[in-house]
């Protein structure tokens, strides 16, 4: 045999001999643990331990190293992220590691990250990763203010109404809420929407702003909830330029929306009396929003939609949604970049029926035939948060 070819047979024996985290053996103990669910605190760090436990004792030493995975818990923000060799000792069969939990006083979701165990020495490993939930004990939604803004005034033109959320709560005199899932008149809200509107549970208004909470929770048949909020018969509206600054929630399957409908359906049912959506979003189409009307005949629509792209995703920070109504005309502006116009002869010889009264509808629904509904990647709550809402003749 060639010395060459000897050479690489001792190099391969070598290589496979060498090992320094060899199998298990059959008798070698289990090492498991469980999940671990605690809350957060407000401030600090907040230990959260796991225990990995040898399902019996053994006259070697034993190792695992653990180390963190992020979920919706992301290492350095919700938790300090974990590397480490648990040692056990001859006849030691239970170890501890802490976790230590970056705590804050926002409300957030019960956020979870996994503790993945590999690299077994004299153990075998039961589970290879554990989850650990951080739950979330907060109330006050947090956000920065930052994003356009509109004038307070425009000229030739009076502020007749207004809501600048600066309360201790949602003004009822001026807001309804709708309650439900439509049934049985529109069951789903004609959209196979997947939410449960609730009477107010989940609106509130903290720091200057309207915080509509899409929630994923258990409520009458539906397993998401949200809310629904209209001015009907409160405020009805007819011409004059309308100003929304909000921030948009995010992630599949949320559909916020800032829209109106007919204070009397003049011209019978929808869609024959019109609707007017100020301004839609697809959660997941993050640096998209869409301006459309309904109209028709019926029993479906017509409709004539379009939509802007910006630069940035509109859930970033606040923009202003605007509408500018006049008599046969319909303009429609984000920070007040004209991006539609939809006039009378737009319709054909279809009724035109925008030159009547209508009311607002603040809403954030969950799935629907749209946007499609929730996955793995989608993070509850999401909040819709509106700054103001001003109307201007």
């Amino acid at each position: 045999m060639r010395p060459e070819k000897i050479l690489l047979m001792l190099l391969v024996l070598s290589s496979c001999s060498k090992n320094e985290n060899p199998p298990p053996a059959v008798s070698d103990p289990f090492i498991g643990s469980q999940a671990v669910s605690i809350f957060e605190g407000n401030g600090g760090t907040t230990a959260m331990e796991f225990t990995f436990t040898l399902s019996a004792a053994s006259s070697k030493p034993a190792s695992i190293r653990v180390v963190s995975n992020d979920g919706f818990g992301v290492a350095g923000e919700d938790f300090k992220k974990v590397d480490q060799v648990l040692q056990f000792a001859p006849g030691e069969t239970s170890k501890k590691l802490t976790v230590e939990v970056v705590a804050d006083d926002a409300r957030e979701g019960d956020d979870e990250f996994l503790l993945a165990v590999s690299e077994a020495v004299n153990c075998r490993i039961s589970t290879n990763t554990y989850r650990g939930t951080i739950q979330n004990d907060d109330t006050k939604v947090v956000f920065a203010t930052t994003g356009p803004s509109s004038p307070a005034t425009y000229p030739g033109m009076s502020l007749v109404w207004a809501d600048e959320f600066n309360g201790s709560g949602v003004n009822t005199a001026d807001w309804n809420y709708e309650v439900g899932d439509g049934c049985p008149g529109v069951c789903g809200w004609g959209n196979n929407e997947l939410e449960w509107y609730t009477a107010g549970d989940n609106a509130s208004v903290q720091s200057g702003a309207l915080v509509i909470e899409a929630r994923k929770e258990t409520r009458g048949t539906k397993n998401y909830t949200s809310t629904r909020m209209t001015t009907k018969t409160k405020r009805p509206i007819k011409f004059g330029r309308i100003d929304i600054r909000a921030k948009l929630p995010k992630g599949q399957g949320i559909w916020p929306a800032l829209w109106m409908m007919p204070q009397d359906d003049k011209f019978g049912g929808w869609p024959r009396s019109g609707e007017i959506d100020i301004m839609e979003f697809l959660g997941h189409e993050t640096n998209k929003v869409h301006a459309t009307v309904h109209y028709g005949p019926g029993p479906g629509s017509i409709n004539i939609s379009r939509s802007i792209t910006g630069s940035t995703p509109f859930s970033d920070q606040f923009h202003v949604y605007s509408l500018i109504w006049e008599t046969d005309r319909l303009r429609f502006l984000v920070d007040d970049v004209q991006f539609s116009e939809i006039k009378k002869a737009d319709l054909g010889g279809n009724n035109y029926p925008f030159n009547e009264s209508f009311f607002f509808i603040f809403n954030v629904a969950v799935g629907g035939n749209w946007p499609g509904s929730p996955n793995a990647s989608t993070y509850f709550p999401q909040w819709l948060l509106v700054d103001y809402v001003r109307v201007f003749q």
